[in-house]
């Protein structure tokens, strides 16, 4: 029963929400089953900062559904850029079938990436930034030089994803480098990821659940962005309001 369901173990190190001290548990990956570490999260019994355990919980739940219902659209709707191509590629992917790789590592030394999606004729790396900034000015700059090792004769796009505090400013820092002519630079917030996991297509109860426990989990982290006042009373035009 466990070989057949386990995909990938790894033990991942959080703190309890309540306190300081460290607690270690084991979270599965499981085909159809959420991670341990996940639900434990969404219910407030551990809290992590670990980048990695929000790349793996995300984009892990993610793989599970085709591209064109699943990150694709979660892209086209969060993706901000300078750089008109990047939503003209993704716009042009239509395969449901996608590999995800997690933390590659660069054969020719440059370092690792978080993630790499390859789909059709498309390689796209991922950055996931929480908690902590990049490792250096040039990190960017030495993952678009990842994407040439591993994507050659590929469209190439690189995808930054932090919180509204950061990704914008780091984007803005690095976009007009030589880099990103062949390598189109774009970036998401986790609070319009959030936002866009509405526009994700669900078939079945399962992926609806998977769906939620998503939102939950970005929810739970503080993700939320402000959408404004909702006034429920007719107002009428020319005269003047107080609201308190």
């Amino acid at each position: 029963m466990v070989d057949r369901l386990c995909y990938n173990v790894r033990e991942q190190t959080v703190c309890e929400a309540d306190n300081e001290h460290a607690v270690r548990f084991v979270s599965v990956d499981v085909k159809g089953v959420w991670r341990v570490g996940m639900i434990a999260e969404i219910y407030h019994k551990v809290r992590s900062f670990s980048e990695d355990e929000l790349t793996g919980n995300f984009f892990g739940m993610m793989r599970y559904f085709p591209f064109s219902r699943g990150l694709r659209r979660v892209f086209l709707k969060a993706v901000k850029s300078e750089d008109v191509r990047v939503k003209r590629v993704l716009n042009e992917i239509i395969e449901d079938d996608f590999e995800f790789e997690f933390w590659k590592r660069s054969e020719k030394g440059l370092g690792e990436i978080d993630g790499l999606i390859r789909v059709g004729k498309v390689g796209i790396g991922i950055e996931v930034k929480y908690c902590s900034g990049l490792s250096g000015e040039e990190q960017l700059e030495r993952e678009a030089a990842m994407l040439e090792e591993w994507c050659m004769g590929e469209q190439k796009l690189l995808l930054l994803i932090a919180t509204e505090e950061e990704a914008g400013n780091i984007y803005l820092q690095n976009y007009q480098k030589k880099a990103f002519e062949n390598v189109y630079l774009g970036y998401l917030t986790w609070q319009d990821i959030l936002l866009a996991l509405d526009e994700v297509v669900t078939e079945t109860i399962y992926e609806e659940r998977i769906l939620e426990d998503l939102k939950l989990l970005l929810t739970g982290k503080g993700f939320i962005s402000f959408q404004g006042f909702v006034i429920k009373i007719p107002v009428e035009k020319g005269l003047f309001y107080e609201f308190g």
